[in-house]
């Protein structure tokens, strides 16, 4: 493949993941506005609730997903389909397998489900085996996937999502306005999740299989085999750190709180969760691209270009959306759902420092995933497991903190584990170069991000002095952010490379001129 058809796929694939991401976040906005006033705060909290469980349950997949598009890469890169063949024979067996061990796990916390919740609750075993069945039919089918995405083709992918996900919207609200039945409405997701699976294996049929039609399967390489194992083992360890510091926060906090707590929480992280994932969408949709050029790039230099134009990108999206969610988001809650659902300040700041530390993580994330570095940081994540849960019961149960100590506990690992071994594995194995030139640049955009989100904070919080109705003060919160951050950016960024090239790329597309990727 030739840079400029990297170049127009890692354009298209961001295009269509970032639009498809957005319209999926108004669309949800929608679904759950309806889905709290018909069913109330309490379904909410459980339906966040069993999602988390359900996340947690995800680690028996152990990461095989992303090692599968790594080992990918190159044999795709050059055309060896016999092998790509064989090993997409050997993925289809191993996520059956993985099917029917989400089952048996799955089944056996089954028991424990009134103790997670904090009390009982009516049909809750039959709203758990709904969402149980639904993850184990995913696995059915979803390593086709793999081969969409390590072919660059990831907006295949996202399109067919969005229309399955809109589909699934659209009959999920007419039913809670038919029958008010939360089981009707898990069902549904089911049969979507399916529908979905069902059409890309389809697609990926009448796209790839005819490359097969005369081709032996090849014995899949010894190296091949080992190398999947290592991604298999980092990944799935990976997996463990994410759930732990991201996936149990609602369990926590319907342990030692309450499902109440936990409504309030997830409307909050609804939204920023909402934004993070179009970010990521982004972001991620250059991997395919990354580990291509990788794999017949071996100039460490370009590499390491490379990684600061992908981290100027992800800077430049959280430096504009942190602001917004701390100036704009309790205004938009109000607006959105009512007074009796806006949170604490304190707990907002918290959950943008959060949501900054973690957006700035994207690029090294990406990389790792391209690069197939899982393994070099198969230590990471049971760090960042028991630092995180360790500081979250010390804050729990000796300190008596709310949900801030829940929160300060995922700042604190995220920042100093995280990134911190993330940003080594990256430049120590992948780049073979010292991570001080990653620190030098980090600090200083963590500074500029700081330095203009308490000037927002500030301007945004002052604004309630006039009187002025919801809708008023909500518009006025996202033109100050607008106009502030736009200022504080262009004078951060106007004299840096990253800055001009990225203008210069973005100009060139809207006059529909192309240019070489490196």
């Amino acid at each position: 493949m030739t840079n400029k058809s990297h170049l127009h796929y890692a354009v298209l694939n961001m295009g269509v993941s970032g639009v498809s991401a957005v319209l999926k976040i108004i669309l949800g906005f929608i679904s759950r506005t309806i889905f709290i006033h018909v069913l109330g705060t309490e379904f909410l909290g459980l339906n966040g609730l069993l999602t988390s469980v359900l996340v947690t349950l995800s680690l028996a997949e152990m990461g095989v997903g992303n090692a599968i598009v790594y080992s990918l890469y190159h044999p795709i890169s050059v055309g060896d389909w016999a092998v790509v063949r064989s090993m997409m024979r050997l993925y289809q067996t191993i996520y059956r397998i993985l099917a029917g061990i989400v089952l048996v796990i799955g089944i056996t916390l089954i028991p424990f489900l009134p103790l997670i919740a904090g009390k009982p609750i009516k049909n809750l075993t039959v709203y758990y085996c709904i969402l149980l069945f639904n993850s184990v039919v995913s696995y059915l089918l979803t390593y086709n996937r793999s081969l969409i995405i390590a072919n660059e083709c990831n907006y295949i992918v996202s399109t067919v999502d969005f229309l399955t996900y809109l589909a699934t919207m659209l009959l999920q609200i007419t039913t809670l306005f038919l029958w008010k039945n939360y089981s009707v409405y898990l069902v549904l997701q089911v049969f979507f999740t399916v529908i979905g699976n069902v059409v890309l294996t389809i697609i990926v049929r009448r796209k790839y299989y005819w490359k097969f039609e005369n081709i032996k399967s090849s014995k899949v390489p010894k190296d091949v085999i080992q190398k999947l194992k290592k991604n298999v083992i980092g990944t799935f360890a990976n997996k463990v750190g994410d759930v732990a510091v991201n996936g149990t926060v609602n369990i926590l906090i319907a342990m030692f709180l309450n499902l109440i707590t936990v409504g309030l929480y997830s409307n909050y992280q609804l939204v920023i969760s909402s934004i993070q994932s179009v970010m990521f969408t982004i972001a991620n949709a250059m991997t395919s691209t990354i580990g291509n050029i990788a794999a017949v790039n071996k100039d460490y230099e370009s590499r390491t270009k490379l990684f600061f134009k992908h981290q100027f990108m992800t800077y430049t999206m959280a430096f504009f959306a942190s602001a917004f969610i701390l100036g704009s988001l309790p205004y938009f809650i109000k607006l959105w759902i009512g007074d009796k659902f806006v949170m604490p300040n304190y707990i907002l700041i918290i959950m943008v420092e959060i949501f900054v530390i973690n957006s700035l993580r994207l690029t090294g994330l990406v990389f790792i995933d391209a690069y197939g570095l899982a393994y070099e940081q198969r230590i990471k994540p049971f760090l960042e497991a028991a630092v995180n849960l360790s500081l979250s019961i010390i804050f729990l149960a000796f300190f008596k903190m709310g949900i801030e100590g829940i929160l300060i506990a995922s700042a604190f690992t995220s920042f100093f584990v995280a990134t911190t071994y993330e940003a080594y594995v990256v430049f120590r194995y992948g780049f073979r170069k010292s991570v001080y030139i990653f620190y030098k640049k980090y600090f200083k955009v963590i500074l500029e991000i700081t330095i203009n989100l308490i000037i927002v904070y500030f301007l945004t919080h002052t604004i309630t002095i006039f009187h002025l109705n919801d809708m008023e003060l909500f518009i006025l919160s996202i033109l100050l952010v607008f106009g502030v951050t736009s200022l504080s950016y262009y004078l951060f960024n106007f004299k840096r490379a990253e800055f001009k090239e990225l203008l210069g790329v973005l100009i060139r597309k809207i006059n529909g001129r192309d240019e070489h990727y490196n």
